[in-house]
């Protein structure tokens, strides 16, 4: 034996590039879409698909030449293909993240060096997977529509879009369901809730497409000029959900003690950029007088549902939280409100909503609104302000008299809905009972947002102003103690690493 042969048979053993490039591969990936071709939902699905392929063959090889419309072709493919896309694959991802959490393999996969994150992209690969695999599968049936006349290769590629578009959407919000349907008496009610779901929208689809409706509308689109505008709006509305859903399914994989939120905080922190970014890159400059107040005030709702989340966690921070803030002073309290806690979360919300209404205070009049528009604005974002602090302060409270656990969490945020129903509706029966009917606005329905919004922003502007101002200021120097709290919070355990 020479040298050679020992320093050859020490070293590591070369794999090829084909070898090397598996690597890279998720695994997930890979065991998913061996688990669907093997199950038994895809042998019948494909042969489905196929008997149906055959018959619309059948259909059209029978008709008299001249009479054939390659519309109905291509409208009878695109329904064999929605149940696919719409049910089969949403219903296996969810149903393999059911079995896998039953199982207890999800918590096997995390020991390995695969996180939450890797798990769920994996999940969604492997349906974009299968949505190739059923594409592909009709796409001689969506040809010949082409070389039968009635339908043109943007209207093809518009629809295969929007397919792609609904099935990614569908099979991570399925993929989020099946993670969150954790108590296992709520797991069979969970089962026919998510399959009643995907049925609904599945036949839905199919009506819409086989009647017609949905070849005409994508004509109309195509024609109208505003494809493009569609095309990203749907795009930017798939991501925002798609990325929510991923979000939210991370949450429950993570271990109890881990950062749970600041992904989330950090997204909401993105949408505006998002949105505002696609109205100055899509929308003609002419009609930002209307998409902007509509983008502004989504954005002011979206954040307050995010603080729902936000201000019913845990106030402390978690041990292993705690280890891992920033060391540097300034970092660590310009990252505390980007950490969990209820106190942090109610600076987050705060601050995100003074954002808006800067941003829509000072831009709005270069949309070409009238005189009236920025006044109109700063009336209805105040009083969403305004009412958003109020009920999140409240929730926040009554989320103080919980457990510090989980489950008093989740039922924080039951109540918080439970809350708003009750301030709207015991005013309204309590004017029935004593009158007969409901009549005019009154000061008890004042914690009513829906109805003290549309009476404050009217002509009453000029007394409800002073009494909406004096809440905001109200509301905003109560919370000085509890942004302390919890940016003093972060900074402490900051300096504590440093000091190590």
């Amino acid at each position: 034996m020479t040298l050679v042969d020992v320093s050859e048979r020490g070293s590591p053993p070369r794999h090829s590039f084909g070898a090397r490039l598996s690597d890279l591969v998720n695994p997930i990936l890979v065991r998913e879409v061996q688990q669907a071709v093997k199950g038994r939902v895809f042998p019948w699905a494909i042969l489905l698909a196929l008997a149906a392929s055959v018959v619309i063959a059948s259909v059209v090889s029978s008709e008299e030449r001249g009479v054939v419309n390659g519309r109905g072709v291509f409208s009878a493919g695109l329904a064999t293909l929605a149940p696919l896309l719409l049910f089969v694959v949403p219903m296996q991802a969810y149903n393999s993240m059911r079995t896998e959490l039953r199982g207890g393999i999800v918590e096997q996969l995390l020991m390995t060096r695969l996180g939450p994150g890797r798990v769920l992209i994996g999940k969604l690969q492997a349906a974009m997977v299968q949505f190739l695999l059923y594409v592909s599968l009709l796409a001689p049936l969506l040809a010949t529509s082409y070389l039968l006349r009635g339908v043109d290769l943007p209207t093809i590629a518009v629809s295969l879009f929007f397919a792609f578009v609904a099935c990614l959407t569908a099979t991570a919000f399925a993929i989020s369901s099946a993670a969150q349907a954790i108590v296992p008496a709520l797991q069979a009610i969970a089962n026919l809730g998510m399959a009643f779901g995907l049925g609904v929208a599945t036949l839905g689809a199919v009506f819409a497409i086989a009647g017609g409706d949905y070849t005409q509308l994508i004509g109309a689109l195509i024609r109208s000029g505003q494809l493009t505008v569609t095309l990203t709006a749907v795009t930017l509305a798939a991501t925002v959900s798609v990325t929510l859903s991923w979000l939210t399914a991370r949450s429950y994989l993570l271990h109890t003690f881990e950062d749970k939120s600041s992904g989330f905080r950090v997204f909401l922190w993105a949408l505006p950029v998002l949105v505002y970014g696609w109205m100055c890159a899509f929308v003609e400059r002419a009609y930002w007088s209307e998409v902007f107040p509509s983008l502004t005030v989504g954005l002011l709702l979206m954040g307050i549902g995010f603080g729902v989340f936000m201000v019913t966690e845990q106030r402390a921070l978690s041990p292993r939280v705690r280890h891992h803030v920033p060391k540097g002073g300034l970092t660590s309290a310009l990252a505390a409100p980007l950490l969990p806690g209820r106190d942090r979360g109610m600076l987050c919300f705060t601050a995100f909503a003074l954002f808006l209404l800067a941003v829509g205070w000072s831009f709005w009049p270069q949309g070409g609104l009238d005189e009236r528009g920025p006044d109109l604005v700063a009336r209805v974002g105040l009083m969403i302000f305004a009412y958003g602090l109020f009920y999140l302060n409240a929730g926040r409270w009554l989320r103080g008299l919980l457990p510090e656990t989980v489950p008093g969490s989740q039922a924080g945020r039951v109540v918080m809905p439970v809350l708003l129903f009750a301030c709207i509706v015991v005013p309204l029966l309590v004017d029935g009972l004593r009158g007969g009917y409901v009549g005019e606005w009154h000061w008890g329905h004042v914690l009513n947002p829906f109805w003290t919004t549309v009476h404050a922003v009217s002509d009453r502007w000029v007394d409800a102003q002073p009494v909406v101002l004096g809440a905001l200021v109200a509301l905003s120097i109560a919370q000085v103690p509890l942004w302390i709290r919890g940016v003093g919070e972060v900074t402490r355990a900051s300096a504590a690493l440093r000091r190590r």
